[in-house]
């Protein structure tokens, strides 16, 4: 699809070492809807060698970029910074919808007192900032941080998380994210398959079917 003359342009923002997932399924919803360009900003302290495949999360974000024609773009940035590095963002593709999770508001409202929502509106006078809060279900605080993993499929139709790849199985690629307080790998698993984003639920590494716990933003 051709978005090289359309008025609207979403810029989603996500925050390195936070899951990013719902901000882009946020974002590709609206994007689907309006027939807009989308373009994924992931900022944060990264990588001094900038090996961007381990940033967690990146194979996603890159299959996803890829499939939907997305840009897929990677700024450092300080804490202190985070307004003016999606502002300055949002002007260079003349956003007109930006995504921004609550934990970025929080984050910007403790270092200045104010909040990521009042420096854009004043910022991008002309661009509509939707800020998504968190859901008590997806709540962060009941998982670690996600890691970069696969689901490797067994010949009786179930599969095992592992945390390398296979090229001798029929394999998922995404991030596992493990509940805290079990000395199992029990979580959930978020891929992208068919034009969705999944999430899993995994039970001591075993995830028997693909069910998605997730709403999806194809339907």
């Amino acid at each position: 699809m051709d978005f090289s003359h359309h008025d609207e342009h979403i810029l989603v923002c996500v925050n390195h070492g936070q899951t990013g997932i719902r901000l882009i399924r946020r974002g590709l919803k609206l994007a689907l809807k309006l027939e807009a360009p989308m373009t994924i900003l992931v900022f944060g302290s990264l990588p001094e060698d900038d090996e961007h495949d381990k940033i967690v999360g990146m194979p996603l974000f890159k299959k996803i970029s890829t499939h939907y024609g997305a840009d897929l773009i990677m700024e450092k940035s300080d804490s202190y910074k985070v307004n003016k590095v999606i502002a300055d963002r949002a002007k260079k593709i003349n956003a007109t919808q930006i995504i921004i999770s609550q934990m970025v508001e929080s984050l910007w409202r403790r270092f200045l007192g104010n909040t990521t929502l009042d420096g854009l509106l004043k910022d991008l006078p002309h661009a509509d900032v939707r800020v998504v809060p968190k859901h008590h279900h997806e709540d962060d605080m009941h998982f670690e941080h996600g890691v970069n993993a696969y689901l490797h499929g067994k010949d009786n139709g179930t599969y095992d998380l592992a945390f390398h790849h296979d090229i001798n199985t029929t394999t998922h690629e995404g991030v596992f994210y493990k509940h805290i307080r079990t000395d199992f790998n029990n979580g959930r698993f978020v891929f992208y398959e068919e034009n969705d984003i999944y999430e899993v639920q995994v039970l001591k590494g075993h995830v028997p079917h693909l069910e998605n716990i997730a709403e999806g933003f194809t339907s």
